[in-house]
C-alpha cells in the first residue's frame, strides 16, 4: 500500500478529517488530500510528523517498513490472525517458547568464527524464532493500545523513559 493510501486509511480509523490533520502537521488540507490520492509524494520529512499526529498502531507499522526498508515488524493481519487481545496473548505465548526452545539449541560456549554451517543454521533459525516472537510482542502493544484506547506513541514514550530509568538505553 502507497504511503497516501496508508494515511487515508489511518486517518480515518482515527476519526480525522483531512482538514483535521492539515492543522496538527501546518499544511494545507489540499496538500493532504493530494498525497492521499498519490498525485503528489509525502516528502519524507513528514513521516515522522504525520504518524505521530495521526496516533494509529496500524499506521506506525505501515510507515517503519516503508522508512526502513526490510528493518521494521509487520502488523500482523493476515486471514490467520485473530486479533482479540488474549488470541494476540496466546500468541505471544506460542512464538516466546518457539525462539527460547531454538535460542537452547545454539552453542553458546564456542566463539562464533570456530562455528560450522550447522552451527550457523541454527543460529539463523534462531534469529528467525527470536524476530517472531518480539513482533508479536509488539503486535499485542497495538491490539492492546486499539483496544484500550491507548496513544501507541505516549506507551512507546513511557517505556522509552523506562529504559532510560533501568540504565538499557543512554
Amino acid at each position: 500500500m502507497a504511503i497516501g493510501e496508508a494515511m487515508a486509511a489511518a486517518r480515518k480509523r482515527q476519526g480525522m478529517t483531512q482538514l483535521d490533520l492539515s492543522q496538527e502537521v501546518n499544511y494545507s488540507r489540499e496538500a493532504i488530500a493530494k498525497y492521499e490520492a498519490g498525485t503528489r509524494t509525502l516528502p519524507r520529512e513528514m513521516y515522522a510528523k504525520v504518524t505521530q499526529k495521526i496516533d494509529d498502531p496500524e499506521f506506525y507499522f505501515e510507515t517503519w517498513g516503508i522508512t526502513t526498508g526490510h528493518v521494521s515488524i509487520p502488523y500482523f493481519d493476515g486471514e490467520h490472525v485473530d486479533q482479540h487481545p488474549a488470541s494476540m496473548g496466546y500468541l505471544v505465548k506460542q512464538e516466546t517458547e518457539e525462539a527460547l526452545e531454538h535460542l537452547r539449541q545454539i552453542c553458546w560456549a564456542k566463539p562464533a568464527k570456530v562455528h560450522n554451517e550447522e552451527d550457523r543454521e541454527n543460529v539463523k533459525r534462531a534469529m528467525l524464532e527470536v524476530l517472531d516472537a518480539a513482533a508479536s510482542m509488539v503486535n499485542l502493544v497495538a491490539v492492546l493500545c486499539k483496544e484500550h484506547r491507548l496513544s501507541m506513541k505516549d506507551v512507546f514514550r513511557a517505556w522509552q523513559v523506562s529504559l532510560k530509568t533501568r540504565r538499557l538505553r543512554k
